[in-house]
C-alpha cells in the first residue's frame, strides 16, 4: 500500500470514527477523556488493569487533578467503575463498563470498514 492509500485509509478511518454513536444519547467524550479511557482499554487488554493513582500519573495527558476530574466525569457517563481487588481497599482498579466496551467495539467495526474498503486513487 503507498502513502497516499494509507493516507486515504486513516483519513476514511477517522470520518467512520466520527459517526460511531454507541455513547448514550448527549453523552459526548472531550479529547482528554477519549484518551484516558484508551488507556486504560490498552492496559485492560494486556491483563494489567489500571489503577486510579496510576491514571493520575498519566502526565502526557493532563495534569493530575485534570486527570482525577475527568474519571470522575467518566464514572459519572457509567463509562467506568472502580473496584477492589485481593481484599486490599486501599487500590480503586478501573473497569471499562459494558458501555465502554461497546464504543471500542464500534470503533473497531470502523477501522474494519475502512480496510475492507478498496482504496481509490486519483
Amino acid at each position: 500500500m503507498n502513502a497516499a492509500a494509507t493516507e486515504t485509509l486513516y483519513y476514511r478511518f477517522l470520518k467512520l470514527r466520527q459517526s460511531v454513536n454507541t455513547l448514550p444519547a448527549g453523552v459526548a467524550l472531550s479529547p482528554v477523556e477519549a484518551l484516558l479511557l484508551e488507556e486504560i482499554v490498552l492496559k485492560q487488554q494486556a491483563h494489567q488493569p489500571m489503577t486510579v493513582s496510576e491514571a493520575i500519573e498519566l502526565s502526557h495527558l493532563a495534569s493530575p487533578s485534570t486527570l482525577h476530574k475527568k474519571l470522575s466525569r467518566l464514572k459519572s457517563m457509567a463509562l467506568l467503575t472502580t473496584e477492589n481487588r485481593d481484599n486490599d481497599h486501599r487500590t480503586k482498579y478501573l473497569v471499562l463498563t459494558p458501555i465502554a466496551e461497546e464504543y471500542f467495539r464500534a470503533l473497531g467495526k470502523a477501522l474494519q470498514k475502512a480496510v475492507d474498503k478498496p482504496t481509490r486513487i486519483a
